[in-house]
């Protein structure tokens, strides 16, 4: 009963979350576009002020928590944690907030399962058992889902990239430039990578070499496909070697790859199926099966009797 009430709190937790951003995710993105537009120097003085205003009250507070707890100082975990930040595309989040969010997810959810033991009346073990669960869950889930987010991200891209790559190749035999063939290419490209390509493309424009742009975008998605493409720029450049050879050669390799990753994703479908087979078809399915069987049964040594 215990279990079920707990089950039950945390669904109906997810439920008001996931229904509370889908009412204000539209506001969401205009924020965070506003956001990257005035970090770059392209809007006026006017949204530039409006813009903290106009952020959201949740990432204020677990801002102010993270600042509280950190007090400005600065770690290697810290480090770690804004890299990732960065791979999960979450370009207004900052490591203060995902400790802040941490703090918030731990008391929240301690408290409410808390709450509900000592209304409930359960025994003080289910009550430490349960509150205990309760606290490490609301201080793994933010980490959790940042950790999903970045990775979902980082294998879209991946897998991605040698779109961009022939795309690259036709433009580049077309007699277009490097950075020319990567902006024509890039109109061309939607999900991470085209942001993260175009966010690549604004740094040069501001000023930044393309190398050097090319680092951070794979500072942002350190994978092994970018760092092949960041490599082969880079020495092509530095060698004096055809772009248009270098590319042809990589899309070769990145094609393979590709179709690497996927029949790697292919074998792990069954390992990944046994778990639902085992624990919730299989059930069903022997229910399904037996029960009449075994009801007749007990009814006629029932009768017999």
């Amino acid at each position: 009963m215990a279990l079920v009430l707990i089950l039950a709190l945390f669904l109906a937790g997810t439920a008001v979350a996931l229904a509370a951003r889908a009412a204000v995710l539209p506001r969401i993105r205009a924020d965070r576009n506003v956001g990257r537009i005035a970090a770059y120097g392209y809007a006026g003085a006017e949204a530039a002020v409006e813009a903290p205003e106009r952020k959201a009250v949740l990432p204020r507070i677990a801002a102010g928590i993270g600042d509280v707890f950190t007090r400005g100082r600065t770690s290697e975990r810290q480090n770690e944690i804004r890299k990732l930040i960065r791979s999960a595309g979450f370009w207004e989040l900052n490591p203060n907030a995902v400790l802040g969010y941490r703090i918030l997810g731990t008391a929240i959810f301690g408290s409410c399962v808390l709450w509900t033991s000592t209304k409930g009346g359960w025994s003080p073990f289910m009550t430490l058992v349960s509150t205990g669960y309760a606290l490490g869950l609301g201080w793994i889930g933010p980490m959790f889902a940042l950790k999903a987010r970045a990775r979902r991200r980082t294998e879209r891209i991946e897998l991605d990239l040698p779109e961009m790559i022939d795309l690259l190749v036709v433009t580049l035999e077309a007699g277009v430039g490097f950075t020319g063939a990567l902006t024509r290419s890039t109109e061309r490209l939607t999900g991470p990578l085209g942001d993260e390509v175009r966010l690549t493309l604004r740094e040069h424009n501001l000023g930044l070499s393309m190398n050097n742009a090319l680092t951070n975008f794979l500072d942002r998605c350190d994978v092994p496909s970018v760092r092949a493409f960041v490599r082969s720029v880079v020495q092509s450049e530095a060698l004096g070697v055809s772009i248009g050879q270098v590319m042809r050669e990589l899309a070769t390799e990145m094609r393979s790859r590709r179709r690497q990753i996927v029949e790697e994703k292919a074998q792990k479908a069954p390992i990944k199926m046994l778990f639902p087979l085992a624990f919730l078809i299989l059930p069903a399915l022997l229910l399904i099966v037996l029960y009449p069987g075994l009801a007749n049964l007990v009814q006629t040594l029932g009768n017999t009797g």
